[in-house]
């Protein structure tokens, strides 16, 4: 007991320090996975929770990492591709390949797979995070440049028509489920199509906007229109952050040496 408190103050910022850092990453992450802020945040909190519980060292610290967002992002839109582009309906399916993609990670682990990663070449490995890299960067030129798809009214309405088909049919496929797809009750299903609103319409095609712009070809086919409908305070905001963030290391070198300049 007391060893295990014996490096607490180090400990202590330590957490902090890794705590500040992986807010901004869990919440762009969970943002990028499709899944939501909220999962970036949820994820990187139970994350460490069971790093820390099951971990096989004192000194680790986990997070949420770039290479798994990316293939998170790819399984999420398929999933929810399949599932009419509704996320609540794709839940429990993500949720499910996940939780198996645990166990198959935990297993492999258990009968020491994991030491067989020394035999992979270095250019897979580099050319695998390069390409994540890139992934993540085309995907995030829209937001950069403060463009949604779902938000541009223009290219919503061009999916009006294919919305309205996929409403009716949906209808048709729940009244086939159950059984009163028959010539006498088919008023009831011309009814039920009269009934679709104009509301209706206008969140199906956003959620189809969405979907068909999300990915690299995604954002690569959009692209024209973002330039042409750019957010000047966005992109303004997004390069500042970038460049604070990758200048920071030479303003923090620099600063010193300027100051021990004076100081002599």
């Amino acid at each position: 007991m007391k060893n295990l408190f014996a490096h607490f103050k180090g400990d202590l910022f330590g957490g902090v320090t890794a705590g500040i850092v992986a807010l901004p990453l869990a919440l762009a992450f969970g943002v990028s996975s499709g899944m939501g802020p909220s999962a970036g945040l949820y994820g990187a909190i139970f994350i460490s929770f069971f790093a820390a519980l099951f971990g096989g060292t004192n000194t680790q610290i986990s997070g949420p990492t770039a290479p798994m967002t990316a293939v998170s992002m790819v399984v999420i839109a398929g999933i929810v591709a399949a599932n009419d582009g509704s996320l609540e309906k794709a839940l429990p399916a993500i949720l499910i390949v996940f939780l198996l993609a645990g166990l198959m990670q935990i297993g492999l682990g258990l009968i020491g797979v994991g030491k067989y990663i020394r035999y992979i070449p270095y250019p897979v490995v580099s050319g695998f995070m390069t390409a994540i890299g890139v992934i993540i960067l085309v995907t995030q030129v829209l937001p950069a440049m403060g463009y949604y798809p779902k938000e541009d009214a223009e290219l919503v309405n061009k999916y009006k028509p294919q919305a309205e088909e996929i409403i009716l049919d949906n209808i048709l496929k729940e009244e086939a489920g159950e059984g009163i797809l028959v010539l006498e009750d088919f008023e009831q299903t011309i009814k039920r199509a009269g009934k679709i609103t104009e509301e209706d319409m206008l969140k199906e095609a956003r959620t189809l906007a969405k979907s068909e712009t999300s990915g690299v070809v995604g954002a690569i086919k959009v692209l024209p229109r973002a330039i042409q409908n750019i957010n000047w305070l966005e992109l303004i905001l997004a390069l500042a952050t970038i460049i604070i963030i990758y200048g920071f290391k030479k303003i923090t070198t620099t600063i010193p040496s300027a100051l021990s300049l004076i100081h002599i």
